[in-house]
């Protein structure tokens, strides 16, 4: 119906943003798909959809969320819209094989996102997209999370920016993430990006990392070598996985703004043993030894926790002297992996060479909760303080307590009475330990008829518990996710 009327009736040329979602049901798909053949329910789609583009004179954002693949039509019919300046498509998660489209550029595109891409099924070809746009600034691309599991190298970098390199032609990038990248090291992309303007960059499940496995380290070992280029202008950075390279790499760039270090979900039970043993040597930069475990050779989850255990440990000190020596003056946002349980040392560093912090999340024992209360006072400017807990022993035992502190009501009492003094004035939200411990912070109001010791007024603060989607768009909540 919504279709129909974009087409029958003069509402067209209104629609500045269109997004065609949904499920969309095709009968008898596989077998379709055997012929080599694209259902006539799909080309009937397509086409109507290519009609309701060409109608919008001023359609400045697509985004193409079907179950079913966008066929060459509807390719054609953006890449005649001069208005167009951001475009969002995801390929279907069913895996079906389908002819491969050649991307057309879009003259005037800003912002690109390609989601859920699996070049064995659905192979279409965005290199000339990407060597055509020359207004793009945001680059987006997800690939399916199938590659990485299956241990599936069926792409390489250059099906994607070749046409860059041969045309000696670098993105103007300000943002570029990729997640999901299962294929070989990236080097040969490094030219075709201008790195002198690059200003944000995210990087979810692609590089290597502690808490790798084993059968992926062929792969994510040859991303650990040491990048040549200088990104002067980068101002957010946004990982999952850390390693001394990805240390290094930090201390090679100066004033980030904004700094994101993902937690890992992995078990360490599934663990093996070589992946302890080399986070451990890149750490203390000693090169392998020769009784380095084989791939696939297990040891016991105790041995393997422990070895990991230290490899944190040392990359935490790594990673925090970096943060704060090449960062800290400028850093704004600060998000800690939930495996590294600061110390109060870890904390009062931070929080002394890092003064404009607005936003900070860490992980902590709960024996330093009162060091860190004193402290919080000393950055004038912070809003949102989280408090991370961790599927890990110490990490559930900091929840466990604050749990049973959040089931007594003893927590909004507390907060409420701590945060009343004028140096807590800037602070709004508290997180303890998981995210059904939110807490907004409000404003300030007077207990009736009730003095201190000294005969003064007595004032709180209003605090109410609030869920994670109300937070949602903070960004040290948003950050936190492994969705680009």
């Amino acid at each position: 119906m919504g279709l129909s009327g974009l087409v029958s009736r003069n509402v067209a040329g209104y629609v500045r943003n269109f997004e065609v979602c949904g499920e969309w049901k095709e009968h008898n798909l596989e077998e379709f798909s055997k012929l080599g053949r694209v259902p006539d329910v799909s080309m009937m789609l397509n086409s109507l959809v290519r009609v309701a583009i060409e109608r919008m004179g001023i359609l400045d954002c697509f985004s193409w969320d079907l179950n079913t693949k966008m066929l060459p039509t509807v390719w054609q019919a953006l890449a005649q819209k001069t208005t167009l300046t951001s475009l969002s498509i995801k390929f279907p998660s069913k895996r079906l094989p389908s002819p491969m489209t050649l991307v057309p550029p879009i003259p005037n595109l800003q912002y690109l996102k390609i989601t859920d891409i699996d070049p064995l099924c659905y192979p279409d070809d965005i290199s000339y997209l990407l060597v055509g746009c020359k207004n793009l600034r945001h680059l987006n691309l997800h690939w399916s999370p199938r590659m990485r599991e299956a241990c599936e190298p069926s792409t390489h970098v250059s099906a994607y920016f070749g046409k860059c390199e041969a045309a000696k032609y670098s993105l103007p990038l300000k943002s570029m993430a990729i997640q999901n990248l299962y294929t070989y090291d990236c080097c040969s992309c490094g030219d075709n990006i201008d790195y002198d303007v690059l200003e944000e960059v995210t990087c979810l499940n692609s590089t290597g990392g502690f808490g790798d496995y084993s059968r992926t380290a062929f792969m994510v070992d040859r991303w650990r070598k040491p990048t040549q280029y200088i990104l002067p202008k980068l101002r957010m950075l946004r990982i999952d996985k850390i390693s001394r390279s990805q240390c290094d790499f930090l201390g090679s760039v100066q004033g980030l703004e904004r700094l994101y270090l993902l937690g890992q979900t992995n078990n360490s039970s599934n663990l093996v043993q070589e992946n302890s043993k080399d986070v451990l040597q890149s750490a203390v930069h000693t090169p392998p030894t020769s009784d380095t475990s084989s791939p696939g050779t297990t040891v016991s989850s105790s041995d393997t926790s422990n070895n990991l255990s230290a490899s944190l440990q040392i990359l935490k000190a790594a990673y925090i002297d970096i943060i704060v020596r090449n960062h800290g003056s400028t850093l704004r946002h600060l998000l800690l992996i939930p495996q590294w349980r600061l110390t109060a040392d870890d904390i009062t560093l931070i929080f002394r060479q890092c003064p404009n912090l607005e936003q900070l999340g860490l992980a902590t024992e709960f024996g330093n909760f009162d060091h860190l209360r004193l402290l919080i006072p000393f950055l004038s400017k912070l809003r949102v303080v989280r408090l991370l807990g961790h599927v890990e022993e110490s990490g559930r035992k900091f929840v466990e307590t604050m749990r049973e502190l959040d089931n007594s009501g003893i927590h909004i009492e507390k907060i409420g009475q701590e945060t009343v003094n004028r140096e807590w004035s800037k602070l709004r939200y508290l997180e303890l330990g998981a995210s059904d411990m939110i807490y907004e912070i409000g404003g300030r109001y007077k207990l009736d008829e009730v003095l201190d010791s000294e005969g003064k007024e007595v004032w709180r603060r209003h605090v109410k518990k609030v869920s994670l989607e109300e937070v949602g768009d903070i960004d040290i909540w948003k950050m936190d996710s492994l969705i680009v």
